[in-house]
């Protein structure tokens, strides 16, 4: 990562902890990365995605900077193109300008992009700044770019995220009163305008470099930070709890690396994304997805129930006949009652019947009814665990009991909401934090004509304390 080649640079904090497992992601550079430029910054638009590339392009201009590399433009890649090595789209001339642009961030009806100023020729001050540009769409086309009205060139601001109703935007910036060198600020669209920035806090900004926002459903922030001993960057995320930014996790590999890997983004399934990395030499966009199925509805976990309540309709008149009811429960149970209830010790079949029962010889005086109980198992994946457990404590969660009736199962895939995930027929983990945690149970079972197998996951919850 050619901090210097961005010119607008950025820092960050950090924390050593490891967020969630990641061995079920893979990585791939996506097709538009080169070997000789540099492709970073990706983000989601108009249903495809655009990146920053300082690649030569011969429909344009190429213009060089002061180290001789050319200024980053801002490319489009549609839908149809986004797996394939083919052209991308160079962005509308009212984006890419003279200098550096990008990065960029839309919710569909606001843009939001960094930009260099325009510097003077006869400039004494040759720092090279960012600033933000805001474009609304109207009419279905997007309006003139106008300056960000916090804007100033003594610092800059750049790597903008604006949230899905467009009312919010984080951007890091190195303007005074910071943590650190970088840090992450957020300003809110009210009353036709942009509220003064506020640093979001040092719970996330550091004394080192906080960059590449991405805010996520609002609650969740991803970014990247600097802050370890080889000063490589590093993505992170932290959830907004009671008004407040959590300590932040550190995502595991293979999204993070030795070297430094920011600017990531997601879907709503935290599962496929893309973020970008100098693992191979110059900064590439890489696409990460998951190896394991996906699950798209989860069903509340049918609890297993042996227990039923026993009455028969037919009656006969006691009054003049020493004898009493009494229910056999094909179980080796019985009970003296007309109506009964009863909990059998497992799945199975049961010839239940109601007696009536001579009180002085103790012998069946009459059959008043009887039938084969057939009890079952419910069909579909099954968890096994306790109700409540500690923080930190190992806790077993066992799927074996798991009922599909004839079909073969594949595999057991546990995806938990802290986003740990984990395959197997029985796992152990602990939780770090107290709270209800939902436990999802996928299991995927023979294939169907088309050769794909098939799916079925539930639910239940877990109270840590």
């Amino acid at each position: 990562m050619n901090i210097k080649a961005y010119i607008f640079v950025f820092s960050f904090i950090s924390i050593a902890i490891n967020a969630f497992s990641q061995q079920f992601i893979e990585v791939k550079s996506i097709r538009q990365s080169t070997r000789d430029y540099s492709e970073f910054g990706a983000n989601y638009f108009e249903d495809g995605i655009v990146y920053c590339s300082n690649k030569r392009d011969d429909i344009i201009i190429s213009r060089q900077g002061s180290e001789n590399q050319s200024f980053y433009n801002v490319y489009f890649i549609p839908p149809s193109k986004i797996s394939k090595k083919q052209n991308t789209e160079f962005l509308d001339a009212s984006i890419n300008k003279l200098y550096n642009d990008g990065p960029l961030t839309s919710n569909g009806s606001v843009l939001v992009f960094a930009r260099n100023y325009e510097k003077n020729k006869g400039a004494k001050d040759k720092t090279n700044t960012v600033g933000l540009f805001v474009s609304n769409k109207i009419n279905n086309t997007w309006s003139e770019p106008i300056p960000f009205p916090y804007n100033d060139e003594k610092y800059s601001l750049s790597y903008p995220s604006i949230n899905k109703e467009g009312n919010t935007l984080y951007f890091s910036s190195d303007m005074a009163g910071g943590f650190g060198e970088y840090d992450i600020y957020v300003s809110f669209f009210k009353d036709e305008k942009w509220s003064a920035p506020q640093n979001i806090g040092k719970s996330i900004n550091t004394s080192s470099k906080e960059i590449s926002p991405f805010i996520f459903q609002d609650n969740r922030l991803y970014f990247s930070s600097n802050n370890d001993s080889l000063n490589k960057f590093d993505v992170f995320y932290s959830d907004f709890i009671d008004n407040n930014w959590q300590t932040p996790f550190r995502l595991a590999d293979p999204i993070n690396s030795k070297d430094n890997d920011f600017a990531f983004i997601c879907d709503s399934t935290t599962e496929n994304g893309y973020f970008t990395s100098d693992r191979k030499g110059s900064d590439d966009i890489f696409k990460f997805f998951s190896t394991l199925p996906a699950f798209e509805t989860c069903d509340s976990m049918l609890e297993k129930n042996y227990c039923f309540h026993f009455a028969e309709g037919k009656t006969v008149d006691l009054d003049t006949i020493p004898v009493i009811y009494e229910w056999d429960f094909g179980d080796s149970t019985k009970e003296k009652t007309f109506e009964a209830d009863h909990c059998f010790p497992g799945p199975g079949s049961y010839n239940v019947s109601l007696n009536m029962i001579d009180t002085i010889t103790g012998d069946i005086y009459k059959m008043i009814a009887s039938y084969l109980l057939s009890v079952d198992d419910p069909i579909g994946p099954y968890i096994v665990c306790a109700e409540n457990a500690k923080v930190n404590s190992a806790i077993e969660f066992d799927a074996s009991q798991t009922n599909m009736s004839e079909n073969k199962i594949d595999q057991y895939v546990w995806l938990f909401s802290d986003d740990k995930k984990f395959v197997g027929q029985k796992i152990i983990r602990s939780f770090e934090k107290p709270g209800v945690y939902r436990i999802n149970l996928g299991v995927t079972f023979d294939k169907d004509e088309s050769g794909t197998y098939q799916k079925k996951c539930v639910f239940k919850d877990i109270v840590v304390e």
